[in-house]
Protein backbone atom coordinates (compact mmCIF):
# COMPACT_ATOMS: atom_id res chain seq x y z
CA UNK A 1 0.00 0.00 0.00
CA UNK A 2 1.37 3.39 -0.99
CA UNK A 3 1.32 6.04 1.74
CA UNK A 4 0.31 9.59 1.04
CA UNK A 5 3.15 11.38 2.83
CA UNK A 6 1.44 14.76 2.53
CA UNK A 7 -1.61 13.49 4.42
CA UNK A 8 0.55 11.78 7.04
CA UNK A 9 2.55 14.97 7.52
CA UNK A 10 -0.59 17.08 7.89
CA UNK A 11 -2.06 14.59 10.38
CA UNK A 12 1.11 14.64 12.51
CA UNK A 13 1.18 18.43 12.44
CA UNK A 14 -2.46 18.61 13.53
CA UNK A 15 -1.90 16.07 16.30
CA UNK A 16 1.17 17.91 17.61
CA UNK A 17 -0.72 21.20 17.50
CA UNK A 18 -3.61 19.72 19.45
CA UNK A 19 -1.20 18.20 22.00
CA UNK A 20 0.67 21.48 22.41
CA UNK A 21 -2.65 23.33 22.72
CA UNK A 22 -3.85 20.98 25.45
CA UNK A 23 -0.54 21.19 27.30
CA UNK A 24 -0.47 24.96 27.05
CA UNK A 25 -4.03 25.27 28.29
CA UNK A 26 -3.37 22.80 31.11
CA UNK A 27 -0.72 25.14 32.46
CA UNK A 28 -3.28 27.94 32.54
CA UNK A 29 -6.15 26.10 34.21
CA UNK A 30 -5.46 27.28 37.72
CA UNK A 31 -7.95 29.84 38.90
CA UNK A 32 -11.53 30.18 40.04
CA UNK A 33 -14.51 29.67 37.72
CA UNK A 34 -18.06 30.57 38.70
CA UNK A 35 -20.91 28.48 37.38
CA UNK A 36 -24.51 28.17 38.57
CA UNK A 37 -23.84 29.53 42.04
CA UNK A 38 -20.75 27.39 42.62
CA UNK A 39 -17.07 28.31 42.56
CA UNK A 40 -14.74 25.80 40.89
CA UNK A 41 -11.19 26.20 42.23
CA UNK A 42 -8.78 24.56 39.77
CA UNK A 43 -5.27 23.99 41.10
CA UNK A 44 -2.10 23.36 39.11
CA UNK A 45 -1.34 20.23 41.16
CA UNK A 46 -4.23 18.40 39.44
CA UNK A 47 -6.65 18.94 42.35
CA UNK A 48 -9.82 21.00 42.57
CA UNK A 49 -12.42 22.27 45.01
CA UNK A 50 -16.06 23.09 44.39
CA UNK A 51 -17.45 25.55 46.88
CA UNK A 52 -21.15 26.33 47.13
CA UNK A 53 -23.58 27.17 49.89
CA UNK A 54 -23.43 24.27 52.35
CA UNK A 55 -21.39 22.17 49.91
CA UNK A 56 -17.70 21.34 49.58
CA UNK A 57 -16.42 18.92 46.94
CA UNK A 58 -12.79 17.94 46.42
CA UNK A 59 -11.09 15.79 43.81
CA UNK A 60 -8.60 15.52 40.97
CA UNK A 61 -8.75 16.52 37.31
CA UNK A 62 -7.48 15.13 34.00
CA UNK A 63 -7.50 16.32 30.39
CA UNK A 64 -8.60 14.18 27.47
CA UNK A 65 -8.24 15.94 24.12
CA UNK A 66 -10.25 19.15 24.58
CA UNK A 67 -12.26 17.97 27.60
CA UNK A 68 -11.48 18.73 31.25
CA UNK A 69 -12.71 16.01 33.64
CA UNK A 70 -13.14 16.85 37.32
CA UNK A 71 -13.46 13.63 39.31
CA UNK A 72 -14.84 14.16 42.85
CA UNK A 73 -13.51 12.17 45.77
CA UNK A 74 -16.58 10.29 46.94
CA UNK A 75 -16.80 8.31 50.17
CA UNK A 76 -15.30 4.86 49.76
CA UNK A 77 -17.89 3.37 52.13
CA UNK A 78 -21.30 4.25 53.56
CA UNK A 79 -20.01 3.81 57.11
CA UNK A 80 -16.71 4.94 58.61
CA UNK A 81 -15.84 3.55 62.04
CA UNK A 82 -13.44 5.01 64.61
CA UNK A 83 -12.55 3.22 67.84
CA UNK A 84 -10.69 3.48 71.13
CA UNK A 85 -10.20 1.43 74.28
CA UNK A 86 -12.11 3.09 77.09
CA UNK A 87 -10.92 1.97 80.55
CA UNK A 88 -14.07 3.44 82.13
CA UNK A 89 -16.20 0.84 80.33
CA UNK A 90 -15.87 -2.35 82.36
CA UNK A 91 -18.45 -4.39 80.45
CA UNK A 92 -20.15 -4.07 77.11
CA UNK A 93 -19.37 -1.27 74.66
CA UNK A 94 -20.46 2.22 73.64
CA UNK A 95 -21.28 3.57 70.21
CA UNK A 96 -22.00 7.08 68.93
CA UNK A 97 -23.69 7.62 65.56
CA UNK A 98 -22.88 10.68 63.46
CA UNK A 99 -24.15 11.96 60.12
CA UNK A 100 -27.21 13.60 58.62
CA UNK A 101 -29.93 11.39 57.23
CA UNK A 102 -29.63 8.48 59.66
CA UNK A 103 -32.96 6.74 60.06
CA UNK A 104 -34.90 3.50 60.32
CA UNK A 105 -33.53 2.25 56.98
CA UNK A 106 -30.13 1.68 58.64
CA UNK A 107 -29.67 -1.65 60.40
CA UNK A 108 -26.98 -2.25 63.00
CA UNK A 109 -26.05 -5.20 65.18
CA UNK A 110 -24.65 -8.72 65.17
CA UNK A 111 -24.96 -10.52 61.84
CA UNK A 112 -27.20 -12.26 60.87
CA UNK A 113 -29.90 -12.65 63.54
CA UNK A 114 -29.46 -9.64 65.82
CA UNK A 115 -29.82 -6.70 63.47
CA UNK A 116 -32.09 -3.85 64.53
CA UNK A 117 -33.16 -0.51 63.02
CA UNK A 118 -31.07 2.43 64.10
CA UNK A 119 -34.19 4.61 64.59
CA UNK A 120 -37.92 4.12 64.73
CA UNK A 121 -40.08 4.84 61.68
CA UNK A 122 -40.77 8.55 61.14
CA UNK A 123 -38.17 9.49 63.72
CA UNK A 124 -37.96 13.15 64.68
CA UNK A 125 -36.57 15.23 67.55
CA UNK A 126 -33.22 13.48 67.23
CA UNK A 127 -30.71 14.33 69.89
CA UNK A 128 -27.02 15.01 69.50
CA UNK A 129 -25.03 13.00 70.15
CA UNK A 130 -26.86 9.70 69.58
CA UNK A 131 -24.98 7.39 71.94
CA UNK A 132 -25.96 3.84 72.79
CA UNK A 133 -24.39 1.62 75.46
CA UNK A 134 -24.51 -2.10 74.69
CA UNK A 135 -24.70 -4.34 77.75
CA UNK A 136 -22.59 -6.98 76.01
CA UNK A 137 -19.62 -6.44 73.75
CA UNK A 138 -20.17 -7.83 70.26
CA UNK A 139 -17.26 -9.64 68.57
CA UNK A 140 -18.11 -7.73 65.39
CA UNK A 141 -20.64 -5.11 64.39
CA UNK A 142 -22.48 -5.07 61.06
CA UNK A 143 -24.06 -2.09 59.29
CA UNK A 144 -26.27 -1.99 56.24
CA UNK A 145 -28.59 0.53 54.67
CA UNK A 146 -31.85 -0.76 53.29
CA UNK A 147 -32.82 1.07 50.11
CA UNK A 148 -35.98 0.39 48.19
CA UNK A 149 -35.64 3.46 46.02
CA UNK A 150 -33.23 5.01 43.57
CA UNK A 151 -30.91 7.60 45.08
CA UNK A 152 -32.01 10.07 42.38
CA UNK A 153 -28.51 11.41 41.77
CA UNK A 154 -27.45 9.09 38.98
CA UNK A 155 -24.37 8.15 40.99
CA UNK A 156 -23.40 4.49 41.29
CA UNK A 157 -23.50 3.84 45.05
CA UNK A 158 -22.91 0.15 45.85
CA UNK A 159 -25.49 -1.46 48.11
CA UNK A 160 -23.24 -3.29 50.54
CA UNK A 161 -23.10 -4.70 54.04
CA UNK A 162 -20.16 -3.59 56.21
CA UNK A 163 -18.57 -5.67 58.97
CA UNK A 164 -16.14 -4.35 61.60
CA UNK A 165 -14.43 -6.55 64.22
CA UNK A 166 -14.41 -4.92 67.63
CA UNK A 167 -11.08 -6.45 68.70
CA UNK A 168 -9.64 -4.76 71.77
CA UNK A 169 -11.89 -1.70 71.37
CA UNK A 170 -15.05 -0.95 73.33
CA UNK A 171 -15.81 2.67 72.40
CA UNK A 172 -16.84 3.59 68.84
CA UNK A 173 -17.87 6.47 66.59
CA UNK A 174 -19.83 5.50 63.48
CA UNK A 175 -19.98 8.10 60.73
CA UNK A 176 -22.74 7.63 58.17
CA UNK A 177 -22.13 8.97 54.65
CA UNK A 178 -25.44 9.90 53.05
CA UNK A 179 -26.16 9.63 49.32
CA UNK A 180 -25.95 13.38 48.74
CA UNK A 181 -22.21 13.25 49.52
CA UNK A 182 -21.62 11.31 46.29
CA UNK A 183 -21.15 13.24 43.03
CA UNK A 184 -20.75 12.49 39.34
CA UNK A 185 -17.82 13.91 37.37
CA UNK A 186 -17.92 17.53 36.27
CA UNK A 187 -17.00 18.02 32.62
CA UNK A 188 -15.93 21.21 30.82
CA UNK A 189 -14.85 21.90 27.27
CA UNK A 190 -11.48 23.51 26.61
CA UNK A 191 -11.68 26.35 24.09
CA UNK A 192 -9.31 29.08 22.98
CA UNK A 193 -11.32 31.49 25.11
CA UNK A 194 -11.10 29.29 28.22
CA UNK A 195 -13.42 26.72 29.82
CA UNK A 196 -17.06 26.42 28.87
CA UNK A 197 -19.89 24.18 30.01
CA UNK A 198 -20.80 21.12 27.99
CA UNK A 199 -24.47 22.11 27.76
CA UNK A 200 -25.81 22.50 24.25
CA UNK A 201 -25.44 26.10 23.17
CA UNK A 202 -23.18 27.03 26.09
CA UNK A 203 -20.49 28.71 24.00
CA UNK A 204 -19.78 31.57 26.37
CA UNK A 205 -16.63 30.77 28.40
CA UNK A 206 -16.76 30.78 32.17
CA UNK A 207 -15.35 33.86 33.83
CA UNK A 208 -11.98 33.17 35.40
CA UNK A 209 -10.61 34.96 38.44
CA UNK A 210 -7.69 34.42 40.79
CA UNK A 211 -8.00 32.50 44.03
CA UNK A 212 -7.29 35.68 45.96
CA UNK A 213 -10.64 37.06 44.79
CA UNK A 214 -12.40 34.05 46.32
CA UNK A 215 -10.70 33.91 49.71
CA UNK A 216 -7.28 34.09 51.28
CA UNK A 217 -4.84 31.21 51.38
CA UNK A 218 -5.57 30.44 55.03
CA UNK A 219 -9.28 30.05 54.30
CA UNK A 220 -8.64 27.73 51.34
CA UNK A 221 -6.34 25.61 53.48
CA UNK A 222 -9.07 25.39 56.10
CA UNK A 223 -11.58 24.21 53.47
CA UNK A 224 -9.14 21.53 52.31
CA UNK A 225 -8.54 20.52 55.91
CA UNK A 226 -12.27 20.35 56.70
CA UNK A 227 -12.85 18.03 53.74
CA UNK A 228 -9.95 15.77 54.73
CA UNK A 229 -11.18 15.56 58.32
CA UNK A 230 -14.54 14.31 57.04
CA UNK A 231 -13.33 11.91 54.34
CA UNK A 232 -9.68 11.06 54.97
CA UNK A 233 -9.11 11.39 58.71
CA UNK A 234 -7.00 8.66 60.31
CA UNK A 235 -8.52 9.56 63.65
CA UNK A 236 -11.14 11.73 65.32
CA UNK A 237 -10.55 13.97 68.32
CA UNK A 238 -13.70 14.52 70.37
CA UNK A 239 -14.55 15.85 73.78
CA UNK A 240 -17.17 14.44 76.12
CA UNK A 241 -19.89 16.23 74.11
CA UNK A 242 -18.59 14.55 70.91
CA UNK A 243 -17.51 17.75 69.20
CA UNK A 244 -15.46 16.40 66.30
CA UNK A 245 -13.57 19.70 65.99
CA UNK A 246 -14.00 19.87 62.21
CA UNK A 247 -15.50 23.36 62.29
CA UNK A 248 -12.59 25.12 63.97
CA UNK A 249 -10.25 27.60 62.30
CA UNK A 250 -7.19 25.77 63.63
CA UNK A 251 -6.45 22.07 63.62
CA UNK A 252 -5.78 20.73 67.10
CA UNK A 253 -2.15 19.75 67.56
CA UNK A 254 -1.88 16.73 69.84
CA UNK A 255 1.77 17.59 70.47
CA UNK A 256 0.57 20.41 72.70
CA UNK A 257 -1.46 17.98 74.84
CA UNK A 258 -0.34 15.55 77.53
CA UNK A 259 -1.32 11.91 77.18
CA UNK A 260 -2.96 10.30 80.20
CA UNK A 261 -2.23 6.59 79.70
CA UNK A 262 -4.44 5.43 82.58
CA UNK A 263 -7.54 7.15 81.16
CA UNK A 264 -6.45 6.90 77.50
CA UNK A 265 -7.19 10.58 76.94
CA UNK A 266 -5.32 13.78 76.11
CA UNK A 267 -5.39 16.72 78.50
CA UNK A 268 -4.30 20.34 78.30
CA UNK A 269 -1.09 20.50 80.39
CA UNK A 270 -1.54 24.21 81.08
CA UNK A 271 -4.72 23.53 83.08
CA UNK A 272 -4.25 22.43 86.71
CA UNK A 273 -5.31 18.81 87.21
CA UNK A 274 -7.98 19.77 89.75
CA UNK A 275 -9.62 22.07 87.21
CA UNK A 276 -9.93 19.51 84.40
CA UNK A 277 -13.55 18.58 83.73
CA UNK A 278 -13.64 15.03 82.37
CA UNK A 279 -17.44 15.00 82.09
CA UNK A 280 -17.98 18.46 80.62
CA UNK A 281 -21.05 18.81 78.38
CA UNK A 282 -19.72 22.06 76.90
CA UNK A 283 -19.57 21.45 73.16
CA UNK A 284 -16.43 23.57 72.78
CA UNK A 285 -14.54 22.36 75.86
CA UNK A 286 -11.22 21.01 74.56
CA UNK A 287 -9.06 20.63 77.66
CA UNK A 288 -9.92 16.92 77.70
CA UNK A 289 -10.00 15.00 74.40
CA UNK A 290 -10.58 11.40 73.37
CA UNK A 291 -8.74 10.02 70.31
CA UNK A 292 -10.63 7.52 68.16
CA UNK A 293 -8.54 5.73 65.50
CA UNK A 294 -10.06 4.73 62.19
CA UNK A 295 -10.46 0.97 61.87
CA UNK A 296 -10.91 -1.09 58.73
CA UNK A 297 -13.60 -3.61 58.05
CA UNK A 298 -14.86 -5.71 55.19
CA UNK A 299 -17.81 -5.32 52.85
CA UNK A 300 -19.96 -7.72 50.89
CA UNK A 301 -23.18 -7.77 48.93
CA UNK A 302 -26.22 -7.55 51.16
CA UNK A 303 -27.94 -10.77 52.14
CA UNK A 304 -31.11 -11.47 54.07
CA UNK A 305 -30.83 -10.75 57.80
CA UNK A 306 -33.23 -11.09 60.68
CA UNK A 307 -34.57 -7.62 61.45
CA UNK A 308 -35.56 -7.13 65.07
CA UNK A 309 -38.58 -4.92 65.71
CA UNK A 310 -37.03 -2.80 68.49
CA UNK A 311 -34.95 0.14 67.23
CA UNK A 312 -31.72 1.20 68.86
CA UNK A 313 -33.01 4.75 69.32
CA UNK A 314 -36.56 6.06 69.65
CA UNK A 315 -37.07 9.67 68.58
CA UNK A 316 -40.67 10.76 68.67
CA UNK A 317 -41.87 14.28 69.52
CA UNK A 318 -45.37 12.99 70.22
CA UNK A 319 -44.26 10.93 73.19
Amino acid sequence: MKLNFNKVFLFLMAFCSMLMYAQKNTENFDGVYNSKGAAFVINKNKTFLVIAYGTLIKGTWTVEKDILHLKPKNPDAKFYVYARKNPDIKKGMRMSFMGDGVGSNILVGEFPNKMQPLFNDDANCMDYPNVHVFKEKLPAITFLEEQNYENGRGVDIPKLMYNFPTGEYNDFIVQYMKDSLYYNDFVFKITKQGLSEMNEGAEKPLKKSSQKELSDEKELNFLNQSFDMAFDADYKLVNNAYNMNDDMAEKIDLASYKYDKQRNIYVNPTVPAKELNYKSDDFHYNDVLMKFDKITGTSQAQVTVKKLSKPLFVANCNN
